[in-house]
Formats: C-alpha cells, sequence, structure tokens
C-alpha cells in the first residue's frame, strides 16, 4: 500500500471513530474518471441513512485533503446482513454464526466452506460444517456471514 492510501485510510479510520463508528472496510473500484470509495462502517446500534450521510460528509472533508474531489466518488454503508469478515476481532465477535469462506488457494481439494465459525486460534480460523477445519486466515479471499431467517 503506498504511503499516500495509508495516510489517507488511518486518518479517515480516525475520524470516523471519532463520530462513535467502526471503519469496517474501504474498497476502491476504477472508473473511467478517477476511482470510486466504498467505506463500510458500523455502530453496536446498526446503520441508518443519517449515519451514512455524517459519516459520508466527515470522511469527503478527509478524502479532499489527499485526492482530487472531482476524481473519486464516495459511498458509505453498513456491512450488511452478509457482511465480511476481516479482521481477527471480526472473527472472535461473530463465533457461533454460519459463515461462507473462499479461499485463495485449495484445502483438502476445496476452495470454499461454509459451516459454523466455532473459534478463532491465533491466526486459524476453526469452521465445522461435516467435519472441523483449521483455516488459515492468510488463506482466506473473502469470508461472509450467512445470513440466517426464521
Amino acid at each position: 500500500m503506498d504511503e499516500v492510501r495509508k495516510n489517507l485510510e488511518e486518518t479517515l479510520r480516525e475520524q470516523i471513530e471519532k463520530k462513535g463508528y467502526e471503519l469496517i472496510e474501504i474498497e476502491q473500484h476504477s472508473l473511467r474518471k478517477g476511482i470510486k470509495m466504498v467505506l463500510f462502517i458500523d455502530h453496536a446500534n446498526g446503520i441508518g441513512i443519517d449515519d451514512c450521510i455524517s459519516v459520508s460528509k466527515a470522511s469527503e472533508v478527509v478524502i479532499d485533503e489527499f485526492i482530487d474531489p472531482e476524481s473519486y466518488e464516495l459511498e458509505v454503508s453498513s456491512p450488511g446482513l452478509d457482511r465480511k469478515l476481516v479482521k481477527k476481532e471480526d472473527f472472535d465477535r461473530f463465533i457461533g454464526k454460519t459463515i461462507k469462506i473462499k479461499l485463495k488457494e485449495k484445502l483438502n481439494d476445496r476452495k470454499n466452506f461454509k459451516g459454523l465459525l466455532t473459534d478463532r486460534r491465533g491466526d486459524l480460523v476453526i469452521l465445522e460444517d461435516d467435519q472441523v477445519f483449521e483455516i488459515p486466515m492468510d488463506s482466506i479471499d473473502i469470508c461472509r456471514i450467512v445470513p440466517q431467517f426464521n
């Protein structure tokens, strides 16, 4: 990650946390005339449209210091019901939930796993389906919660 992007992300994280939210992830997508930045935020009470507007306004001020305002689009969103698990703390928080994992490379002749997140030990995610799998976090391409509807 280049220095400008790293500084931008750190500054955004600080600004968003000051407002009482958690910055889950920043996605960047190329556009014809620049980039689209998607900020995923969370809060203990959930996220509503007013939260997204508030964080968007505060974030634009920060981003404008790093990037030409005409060269990016900003979107602020909740992580959704099928939120990504990225950090160790994410995995710890959602122990007991059903998750889907896609790996970068095959493990036991599989790249896709779905099962119960039972634990995290160091850098290993423990997942149970018909058997128990210990999956190294650095081998995970993407991990999402599987929404449960009653």
